[in-house]
């Protein structure tokens, strides 16, 4: 029964496709055709053209900055409607010069609630892992509600984006960390306790 997860969580592996959006530059788009979102991925050093391809397909989500210092892995990660304006803003910023890659999670129909939502989610993950060092950014922001729906829906989207991140390169998350795949992880295991008496 512990195995039954992960070959679930490999079929949706099965709906993604990688391209190359940019030529000659790190970038590399992971797209989901079950549910249209995408990753986006690249060397820090290829901000610029991040930038332009968000600016020209317009979509909004959640990102993690990677890096290492001391020896230890480190990401910092964060969430943005116009990500073309927010990205460039950390260039700036001295305490992230251990960043090396860039990876977001993407979505045209992700809004300001939910980016926020998936941020505060991958920030859960990231912290929790004892062999990343979490780099805080911005404090939780408030007065984005979501309906119950709406975050079973962000539950989703959560765990197919790790299924995502991973083919993307990123092997510091998991699909399985994402809490929907924890509920998944419990009903299977409550239901292999289940007996059935006539």
């Amino acid at each position: 029964m512990t195995m039954t997860l992960p070959k679930i969580l490999h079929e949706f592996r099965l709906a993604t496709q990688m391209s190359c959006p940019t030529p000659d530059t790190t970038l590399r788009l992971v797209t989901d055709r079950l549910s249209g979102q995408q990753v986006l991925a690249a060397d820090w050093t290829d901000l610029g053209h991040v930038c332009a391809w968000l600016n020209r397909n317009r979509r909004s989500g959640a990102y993690l900055l990677v890096g290492s210092q001391n020896g230890r892995r480190r990401v910092r990660v964060g969430e943005g409607v116009k990500l073309w304006r927010r990205l460039p803003d950390h260039r700036a910023d001295a305490s992230l010069s251990f960043v090396a890659e860039i990876y977001l999670l993407v979505s045209p129909s992700f809004n300001k609630s939910a980016t926020v939502y998936l941020q505060e989610q991958l920030s859960e993950i990231v912290e929790g892992e004892a062999q990343i060092d979490w780099h805080k950014g911005c404090r939780h922001l408030q007065d984005f509600p979501l309906s119950d729906d709406d975050r079973k829906m962000l539950d989703l989207a959560l765990m197919l984006g790790l299924n995502l991140l991973n083919a993307a390169g990123l092997r510091l998350l998991r699909p399985e960390q994402s809490r929907l795949a924890g509920q998944v992880q419990s009903l299977l295991t409550q239901s292999q306790t289940v007996t059935i008496r006539a």
